[in-house]
């Protein structure tokens, strides 16, 4: 790794005042990026399978290398560019050297920092080889794909879509953009190919505009984007695309395969389907600028994230044309993370109509893609790139032309066809029920989904098994056993075809009845009512009372890249006309980085957070929460949910005395007494007064923690009871009068 020391120095001295930090973060292949996202300190903005690149508002971690403080602040351009075996990494860096600063030098890539407004545009070092950090925060894809094959047999309406693809057609297109000589985005060539590119969309009845952007050196080349809109849902839209410019190391820039050809895939799929009719929008798009850093599709991704629309998935062509002599046709299948439902998707449609077609899922290190600016844009984009060992060697060259580099036709028709399969597939799509939640209760569960148009009937799946077939978007299944746990997915008949649409999500559920209130729990003897994932369990390590307390950490420190959650079962405020809960803790959690949440739901599925902690508590604090915004409901839980990054460990939280308490009348009544008893003092030592006044005559019960009752009376307006003997603690007075029942806490010191 090599950096600038007086950068290094520099940032030093301005980390301890937690300034603003461009950083660099490494990615573990089995390390998730969600968490980055979700860091309130971080603001991502690129990331890949291997690498973040985001800012940091506090100190940074030492699996951190800080780039920059207080980016963009003076207009500075930061890139990722990349330098694969292909280049000659001393001679470009030497290029550079009097307008850019190296940040970081990694085996395969650079981020560089230069001033464009002074020193101009920088030059990419090879082929899809630089891709520009911009000043805005990425999103990762909320839309959810839930894709589940009920068939592996084609559909003829696509098979025959298929049939149509042109070999001829796509060849006769690379050769007119290699004609231009060149495409660089700036040059005016580049600007004669976007006029050529419209007229061919324009030509098939599509609606078509160009999309100006900005990039450093001035005017350049547009975006062309062509739209055929939907005849069911006009307002999603599937997205396929490639970039038309081309660059060139020295001489002309004809980019036949890099990328005429992808540009030639996109103009026939938009041929083919000009003429037909597809339930959601389709937008086809030839992108500009994307060898100087992805500018166009960057500002196109972006628009569409700022105006909202719903894309399920954007497709890529980028180098469709060369196979090496000798080679198997193959497609190394690029994308990240986030994207690997619609990966999915698209190998799927692959293996069901190109049965032959050879498509692994790999990484390019080496450079990128379109298909970033989308995924950085909250949107699921993929990449089916030529053999990631074997693409041309001659793009970026003169030689980038049909015959050695654009030199195998078949290949291009197979990559078109595999484009255009998952695109109509996924226009078409049947789509399944939404967000199903299921509910659990005593002796059923109730289930729920998002309700959907020109649907006749739903079919319910307990276990894998079709159970009933509803026509509304609830159901309660009666026939399960409290302690059993059960799965559930359901599927949507829609109204014009009769087709079963693929599944919803699955949910899995154990009905039970709920807990009573009052509960306390005092962790003495296990942690019963709590279900728990990755490794709660009560510890002796730490406790407020007795011997143990309740951790997600129970052995002494959590671990790296921990989610775990402990869930409370559920319990039923119908009626109650108040409730709280309480719990002490301490807790020791590696601040701003690790962090716990106590939250509460309403069904299980969607949680509210009432605090979160992160940081050290050192004593133990009572924590108190008012559940008035859960009064009358059938269906309440809590848990605590710990996240954990992929370094520094600490000690964890520790939970004691937990308790759930509620008041609600005792008969119909609706006339409720408003005279509520005093108890006091509270906490106490030696006694407890309790008095209610006004004639009220009550029953009173005092239970431990453990459950166990240690007191219990009739009394008549007040009473005192001597609690000198009562090992220390929190206790539950429950109280009953005539029309209420009332329950709290009392703290005996």
């Amino acid at each position: 790794m090599k950096k600038l020391s007086l950068l290094a120095i520099t940032l030093f001295i301005s980390f301890t005042a937690f300034t603003q930090t461009l950083v660099h973060i490494p990615i573990s292949n089995e390390q998730s990026v969600a968490p980055l996202f979700k860091n309130p300190t971080l603001i991502v903005h690129h990331y890949t399978n291997s690498f973040v690149i985001a800012t940091c508002n506090s100190a940074i971690k030492s699996n951190m290398e800080a780039l920059d403080t207080s980016p963009w602040k003076d207009g500075e351009s930061y890139y990722v560019v990349y330098t694969d075996d292909s280049v000659n990494k001393e001679l470009y860096l030497q290029s550079i050297s009097k307008t850019s600063s190296i940040l970081i030098d990694q085996n395969s890539y650079l981020i560089v920092k230069t001033n464009e407004a002074f020193y101009g545009q920088l030059q990419p070092a090879k082929n899809d080889g630089m891709v520009r950090i911009f000043n805005k925060e990425a999103k990762l894809p909320l839309y959810t794909i839930h894709h589940t094959a009920k068939s592996s047999t084609p559909d003829p309406y696509i098979e025959g879509l298929l049939a149509q693809v042109s070999g001829e057609n796509i060849t006769a297109s690379v050769q007119h953009l290699q004609d231009y000589g060149t495409r660089n985005a700036y040059a005016p060539e580049s600007v004669e190919a976007e006029q050529w590119i419209y007229q061919q969309f324009a030509d098939l009845g599509l609606e078509v505009e160009t999309m100006d952007f900005t990039m450093p050196s001035g005017s350049a080349s547009d975006n062309v984007i062509a739209t055929l809109t939907g005849t069911k849902y006009p307002n999603e839209y599937v997205v396929v695309g490639g970039h038309y410019d081309s660059v060139s190391s020295s001489g002309d820039a004809p980019g036949a395969d890099d990328n005429a050809s992808g540009t030639a895939a996109v103009i026939e799929i938009a041929r083919i389907l000009s003429s037909q009719e597809l339930d959601r929008s389709i937008i086809f798009c030839a992108f500009s600028g994307e060898e100087y850093g992805l500018y166009g599709s960057a500002a196109f991704a972006q628009q569409c994230a700022n105006q909202g629309l719903n894309i399920h998935g954007y497709f890529n062509l980028d180098m469709i044309g060369y196979l090496e002599e000798g080679g198997t046709m193959k497609s190394t299948l690029i994308y990240p993370q986030p994207a690997q439902e619609l990966a999915d998707f698209y190998m799927n449609i692959c293996s069901i109509y190109l049965p032959d077609f050879i498509v692994e899922p790999g990484s390019f290190s080496g450079g990128d893609s379109d298909h970033t600016s989308f995924n950085n844009n909250g949107y699921m984009g993929i990449f089916p790139f030529e053999n990631i060992d074997a693409y041309s060697p001659y793009i970026h060259t003169s030689n980038d032309i049909i015959g050695p580099s654009y030199n195998n036709q078949e290949q291009a028709v197979v990559f078109t066809q595999a484009s255009l399969a998952a695109t109509v597939a996924m226009a078409n799509r049947i789509l399944p029920p939404q967000n199903l939640i299921a509910i659990p209760q005593n002796g059923s569960v109730k289930l729920t989904w998002n309700a959907m148009a020109d649907i006749d009937s739903y079919t319910i799946y307990r276990n894998n098994i079709a159970i009933a077939w509803p026509a509304e978007n609830e159901y309660i299944d009666y026939a399960v056993e409290n302690g059993t746990q059960y799965s559930y997915f359901v599927t949507a008949i829609y109204s014009d075809t009769q087709e079963e649409s693929d599944p919803s999500n699955t949910v899995t559920v154990t009905p039970a009845p709920p807990i009573e209130i009052p509960f306390a729990i005092y962790f003495e003897d296990g942690y019963s009512h709590f279900q728990i994932e990755n490794g709660w369990n009560v510890t002796a390590e730490q406790y407020f009372e007795g011997s143990y307390s309740f951790s997600e950490s129970p052995n002494g420190q959590y671990t790296n890249n921990l989610n775990s959650t402990a869930t409370l079962t559920y319990f039923n405020l119908e009626g109650y006309t108040s409730a709280n809960v309480s719990f002490y803790n301490k807790y020791e959690i590696e601040s701003n980085w690790d962090y716990m949440w106590f939250e509460a739901s309403k069904n299980g599925s969607i949680w509210t957070e009432l605090e979160e902690f992160t940081g050290e508590q050192n004593t133990w604090i009572l924590k108190e929460y008012d559940l008035s915004e859960y009064l009358d409901e059938p269906f309440v839980s809590l848990r605590f949910r710990f996240e954990s990054d992929g370094s520094v460990v600490k000690q964890g939280m520790f939970i004691d005395n937990f308790a759930v308490i509620g008041e609600k009348p005792t008969s119909g009544n609706e006339a409720i007494s408003s005279i509520k008893p005093k108890i006091f003092p509270n906490p106490t030592q030696n006694s407890v007064n309790i008095v209610f006044g006004n004639g009220l005559t009550a029953s009173i019960k005092v239970v431990n923690l453990s459950g166990q009752v240690v007191f219990e009376e009739s009394f008549h307006e007040s009473t005192s009871i001597g609690t000198i003997s009562w090992p220390k603690g929190v206790y539950i007075i429950e109280i009953i009068t005539a029309d209420k029942k009332y329950a709290e806490k009392l703290i005996v010191k």
